[in-house]
């Protein structure tokens, strides 16, 4: 009989503090943007998701890596659509989504916060 030992993470992903967070980053951010322009969202998105792997480091999650996908785009009264899919360990793993926009531009910000065994 083999004894199965559940790892679990002393301090776990908090998806509240997690969105708190996102709010904190995203929304000056998106803010400051005057006009769409599709060269400075490139570099936009990779700022932005640098900053949130800073600050997701700062929360002290024990033995989580994270997984941020940052997406922005030009506002034109569309409707935009995104889904994903994931193989995780429902006790521990979990995810945050946060869209925030402006009359130019929307940004879509999802953290994964993925347990380490």
């Amino acid at each position: 009989m083999n004894n199965f030992i559940v790892n679990r993470s002393s301090h776990p992903f908090n998806s509240h503090e997690v969105k708190q967070i996102l709010e904190q980053i995203v929304c000056p951010a998106i803010n400051r943007q005057t006009d769409y322009d599709s060269l400075k969202c490139i570099q936009l998105s990779k700022d932005l998701s640098q900053i949130i792997k800073d600050a997701m480091k700062l929360l002290n999650y024990d033995r989580y890596k994270y997984v941020i996908q940052v997406v922005l785009g030009q506002c034109h009264n569309e409707n935009l659509m995104m889904t994903c899919r994931c193989l995780w360990d429902i006790q521990q793993d979990n995810y945050v989504s946060y869209v925030y926009s402006n009359e130019k531009i929307f940004c879509a910000v999802t953290v994964f916060g993925l347990f380490y065994y």
